[in-house]
C-alpha cells in the first residue's frame, strides 16, 4: 500500500543523492561533455529499448495491463541500480550519474512520446491508461536527489563517503523491501484464490 510506496520513494532518493554525493563534480562536468557515449546511451535508451519493449509486447501478445507494464518500463529513463553497480563494482560513476541526470531530464518529454507511439501501435482494442502522474513523481524524485547530492557533495567534500554508504545501505534496503512487499502481495493473493 502507500506505506510501501513511500518507503520505497524515500529509499530511492537515498539511493540516488547518496551516489550521486561520491562523484566527483569535476568527472561529471567532463562525462556531461562527452557527447558520443551519452548520445550512445540516450539512443539505447529511447529508441532501441521501446521498440524492443513493443516487440517483445507484440509478439508475446500478454494480458493488456502486462504489456502495459513491460511498454513504460522500456520507455522508462534508467539510473538507480545502475549507478548503484557502477559503485559496487567501482566502475564509471560519473557516466553513470550523466546519463541518469540527461535520460532522466529528456524522459519527461521521450517517455510520452514513446507511450503513445506504441500504444497507438498495438493491436489491443483494451482502453489502456497509463499512470502519468507516478511516473512524474518518479521522475521528479530522481531528479530531486541528484541534485541534491551534487549539490550535498560540493558544499560538504567531508560527506561523500557517508553519502555512499547511504547510497549503499539504501540500495540494498530497497531490495529488501520490495521483496517483502512481492511475497506478502503474492500470499495475500494466493489465500484469496483458495477460499
Amino acid at each position: 500500500g502507500i506505506i510501501v510506496n513511500v518507503v520505497v520513494t524515500v529509499l530511492l532518493f537515498n539511493l540516488i543523492a547518496g551516489l550521486a554525493g561520491t562523484v566527483d563534480v569535476g568527472s561529471l562536468r567532463a562525462q556531461l561533455r562527452r557527447a558520443r557515449g551519452i548520445g550512445c546511451g540516450l539512443l539505447c535508451q529511447f529508441l532501441l529499448m521501446p521498440l524492443i519493449g513493443f516487440i517483445v509486447v507484440t509478439v508475446a501478445e500478454p494480458e493488456p495491463h502486462v504489456g502495459m507494464m513491460i511498454l513504460i518500463l522500456c520507455s522508462s529513463s534508467g539510473g538507480a541500480y545502475s549507478n548503484w553497480w557502477c559503485s559496487l563494482f567501482n566502475a564509471d560513476l560519473a557516466l553513470s550519474v550523466a546519463m541518469t541526470a540527461v535520460s532522466t531530464l529528456l524522459s519527461g518529454a521521450m517517455m510520452p512520446l514513446n507511450l503513445m507511439l506504441y500504444i497507438s501501435l498495438m493491436n489491443s482494442h483494451t482502453e489502456m491508461e497509463v499512470p502519468w502522474a507516478d511516473i512524474a513523481q518518479s521522475l521528479a524524485v530522481v531528479l530531486a536527489a541528484i541534485a541534491t547530492g551534487i549539490l550535498a557533495s560540493t558544499r560538504c567534500p567531508a560527506a561523500k563517503a557517508w553519502m555512499g554508504r547511504v547510497g549503499n545501505v539504501s540500495g540494498v534496503l530497497m531490495i529488501g523491501t520490495s521483496l517483502v512487499a512481492s511475497s506478502v502481495k503474492m500470499r495475500r493473493g494466493d489465500g484469496a484464490g483458495s477460499d
